[in-house]
């Protein structure tokens, strides 16, 4: 895989601060250990001395016999001492996001005769369990999924991952689900980072088809749902930010590979793409040095043939107000898919307090299309239009990143930073079309035969001529770098209360080149097709030499500058009350380029506050006996792409009969947020939780297109304008919990259910449209998910059903009528058997209920709606051999050493 040359200077500038960050002190993340210490009848022993072996971390039991002590990362040696008893010397391994470890000890009187025995039991939370423990303790409210669990679902992309968590709903593209919404929101009001690192843009915008399809589901190692922000959290998230963990290294050695092959049952044109699935996957997890260096390395591929139909309709309205059908473009594509994903990771720890990790991502996922669609046009006159146009491409989409993480602990202060440098490119290569074309002066098409067509269907007067063929070439890059500071004064020894400032730079380059031409096709002799036949496409492109997109080809360039500075401060003022309040500052500044045209520039600045308060029913840390009320209000900006602040000139766009314009007269989102949370951590490290919120937007945005009819292709106009104002408020319920509870004799402990229910109320002002059905764009009134898991691990058997909901939704304005995409129910099905030592098989079932995806003019199920278009991708499942070795060695566990 080749860098691009700006990446490839930022991967130096990076190593050379590695070199620097040598010799800076580190520390990761400390852990609780706490436990007791007892005599061989269970009697505490008040008083004795627990301490880390070479440090002067240290401390004693209570009158109760427990001690509590925090350590970092790493091979903690902790001894334990008291009058008249043994030494005991025990090794602690503590791996990264552990929190609570629970160690209890009992010693032995010292004789000479008699050497004691050492008996010590540890238990600690791990995989999901570590997240709830996590998601408990952080300051705002956040969901957390750990690949413990979500790695048992039929999930490929990331985004259909997400949508199994409470008050998060994806919207699907070609099956798949590819844009992730937190809380009903619009996509453009969702952060999504990766390791906490924002990313070039991988929503999708005006320009950009970004999806989170280029993050495939098992190089994540956790995923953060964080709906509430705090001051140390970028501003520009007023749904919330979405933050995927990728895999790190850890002292565990861990290794799988996997390997499956499927079938898509969809639509099939017997084309070169076929319908098959392929599907490969590998981890390898190690420890270098001892204690001292770690590495990780984790791949992922997957090819997926496809074929689709669809169907795409018009209206005209007569005098009476009625509207009739008008257009039909149906249209079948065949797609074959290849996603790759890499994932590289160094941790170093030249000490226990020290700890340095660089990090390495790249994901791709490349499409080979043709494209097959007819258009059949009645005109105003009492004439017709029919045109057939064959079409073929290749899609790649590119997303690198690289980053450095240091963080470094004090007595008092704590001390992090990072560096981060990522890339992400789509590129349209070649893109070429044949068109075929027809007028008849006399005849119209009948309302029957419009509904019913097919692409290859046959229409009276379908003698066609080819009349011109197209190529065209796009490549949009995106470049951000981001470097942070982060500075934290604990006020006590306990750490139980501190202040935190720091500082945070982000930048972003963005261009986008493009190249057309049109060749008319020779008047003699003329190219006839027959009835239902398709043109054939060029073998060569119509220009090989092309120009430099980044520089001849260059239709504009934008950058963004955001630096942003904050201060707050977090207390544990009881073991009931906790809070946190600060205040954000975000400076921003945008200046686009356009050939030909003036430079366009502005600044400006947004202060936001926040407030987080928990309340706890009980006093104890343990995450089966909490519960508690969050309170959160806070203020956030979701900013307009700096690419929409273009002129408005159309600008061809990598979707198909796509472009868009440009508005200079946008104005930032900006949004107040109240919301109100009760969790319940139960029996079996249940959860249950219920919410409230409540959001107020001004200057919320809406995507308006237009469709031009003067070619024989229609194509479509769209550009982003702002609307008055808008407001959300919404219910959100989350459970999950094991049902062993039921009874553990009758085999309902091997049982989890898992399941989610979000309702919004929404409306929306605007100052141009005026429609009945208008409220905030893309968001669903009711969103739901339900997973039944049946896990037993003693005979090697894991089933998980899983079906998720999402109402239908308000998209966009398209020639002044509202349209509106159907609802989605989708059903899922996966299974694991062990069948022989560390080898097992699987099963993938997907999009098993077949959905079809609609559009409509006017709100589905209306009397005065109109269908606009209709597809369906069909069911498509994968079945496989994987081998991961067991009893490899246990993060979590203590040893001792008499």
């Amino acid at each position: 895989m080749r860098l691009s040359p700006l990446l490839c200077t930022r991967v130096r500038a990076l190593f050379l601060c590695f070199a620097c960050a040598l010799t800076v002190n580190l520390a990761g993340q400390e852990a609780a250990v706490e436990g007791h210490v007892n005599d061989a009848e269970g009697t505490p022993l008040i008083g004795a001395t627990v301490r880390v072996v070479g440090s002067v971390i240290g401390t004693t039991t209570d009158l109760d016999g427990r001690y509590d002590i925090e350590v970092p990362p790493g091979n903690i040696r902790l001894l334990y001492t008291y009058l008249g008893y043994q030494n005991l010397d025990t090794l602690v391994i503590v791996a990264n996001g552990d929190r609570d470890i629970e160690l209890n000890v009992i010693m032995r009187l010292s004789t000479a005769n008699n050497l004691p025995e050492l008996i010590v039991t540890s238990s600690r939370a791990t995989g999901q369990l570590q997240a709830l423990r996590n998601q408990q303790s952080a300051l705002s409210v956040q969901t957390i999924i750990h690949s413990e669990l979500f790695n048992q679902y039929p999930d490929i992309t990331i985004a259909e991952t997400v949508s199994r968590m409470p008050g998060v709903s994806i919207i699907r593209g070609v099956g798949e689900g590819q844009i992730v919404q937190v809380r009903g929101l619009p996509e453009q009001y969702t952060a999504v980072s990766l390791n906490g690192q924002r990313l070039p843009t991988i929503q999708p915008e005006a320009d950009q088809e970004g999806t989170l399809d280029l993050i495939q589901s098992n190089l994540v190692e956790e995923v953060r749902v964080i709906k509430a922000r705090t001051a140390d959290m970028d501003g520009d998230a007023i749904g919330g930010t979405v933050d995927f963990r990728i895999r790190q290294p850890e002292r565990k050695f861990e290794f799988l590979a996997q390997g499956g092959v499927g079938q898509n049952f969809g639509f099939d044109a017997g084309g070169n793409q076929g319908t098959g699935v392929t599907q490969l996957a590998g981890v390898l997890n190690s420890e270098i040095a001892d204690e001292k260096l770690y590495a990780l390395l984790a791949g992922s591929y997957l090819r997926q043939g496809r074929g689709t139909q669809q169907q795409i309709y018009d209206f005209v309205e007569g005098a009476d107000g009625t509207r009739t059908i008008s257009d039909a473009r149906p249209n079948e594509v065949e797609r074959l898919t290849e996603r790759r994903g890499f994932v590289g990771g160094i941790e170093l720890r030249p000490s226990i307090y020290n700890r340095l990790r660089i990090g390495f991502s790249s994901a791709s996922t490349d499409e080979d299309i043709t494209h097959r669609q007819l258009f059949a046009r009645n005109l105003p006159d009492g004439a017709s239009d029919l045109a057939r146009r064959t079409s073929s491409w290749n899609k790649e989409k590119r997303l690198e990143l690289l980053s450095l993480e240091v963080e470094n602990n004090f007595p008092r202060t704590r001390l992090d930073y990072q560096l981060s440098f990522s890339q992400t490119s789509e590129t349209l290569t070649d893109r070429l079309s044949s068109i075929a074309a027809a007028r008849n002066g006399q005849t119209t098409f009948s309302e029957k035969a419009l509904l019913d067509a097919q692409a290859a269907s046959p229409f009276p007067g379908d003698a066609l001529r080819l009349s011109e063929t197209r190529q065209e070439n796009i490549e949009l890059r995106e470049v951000v770098a981001l470097f942070s500071v982060n500075v934290t004064r604990y006020l006590n020894k306990k750490k139980t209360s501190y202040l935190k400032s720091g500082v945070r730079y982000r930048s972003k380059d963005r261009n986008y080149g493009v190249f057309t031409a049109n060749v008319p096709a020779p008047a003699s002799p003329p190219v006839t097709l027959g009835s239902g036949e398709f043109p054939d496409l060029p073998e060569e492109p119509l220009v090989t030499e092309l120009p430099d997109l980044r520089e001849e080809g260059l239709r504009y360039s934008a950058q963004q500058r955001i630096w942003a500075g904050y201060a707050m401060f977090a207390a544990n003022f009881t073991s009931r009350f906790s809070a946190s309040a600060g205040v954000r500052y975000e400076g921003l500044e945008v200046d686009t380029y356009e050939t030909d045209l003036d430079t366009f520039s502005f600044t400006e600045g947004s202060w936001l506050p926040n407030l987080n308060l928990t309340y706890r029913t009980n006093s104890t840390t343990k995450v089966r006996q909490v519960r508690q009320l969050r309170l959160s209000a806070y203020q956030a900006v979701a900013r307009v792409n700096y690419s929409s602040f273009i002129s408005g000139r159309r600008l061809p766009l990598i979707a198909l009969d796509e472009f868009s314009r440009g508005n200079k007269g946008l104005r930032n989102t900006t949004s107040d947020n109240l919301d109100l949370t009760f969790e319940r951590y139960g029996r079996r490290d249940g959860l249950v939780t219920v919410g409230l919120y409540y959001k107020r937007l001004k200057n919320p945005t809406l995507r308006v297109s237009t469709t031009d009819l003067t070619g024989v292709i229609p194509v479509y106009d769209t550009r982003l304008v702002n609307t008055a104002s808008a407001e959300l408020a919404g219910l959100e319920i989350g459970f999950y919990q094991n049902l062993g509870f039921l009874g553990l004799e009758s085999g309902w402990r091997w049982f989890n259910l898992n399941g989610n229910y979000n309702f919004n109320a929404l409306s929306a002002e605007s100052r141009t449209f005026n429609f009945d059905s208008f409220t905030l764009p893309q968001a669903p009134r009711q969103t739901a998910n339900l997973s039944v898991v049946y896990n037993n691990s003693a005979k090697g058997i894991s089933v998980v059903v899983a079906t998720n909901f999402r109402d239908r939704i308000f998209d966009r304005v398209l020639d002044n009528r509202t349209v509106y995409r159907n609802s989605v129910f989708s059903l899922d099905l996966a299974a694991d058997y062990r069948f022989y030592g560390d080898f097992s098989v699987y099963l993938r079932a997907n999009n098993i209920s077949d959905h079809p995806f609609r559009e409509y003019f006017g709100e589905p199920n209306d009397d005065d709606s109109n269908l606009r278009s209709d597809a369906r991708y069909g069911a498509w499942g994968v079945i496989g051999i994987r081998y991961q070795p067991r009893g490899l060695p246990k993060r979590g566990l203590a040893d001792g050493s008499r």
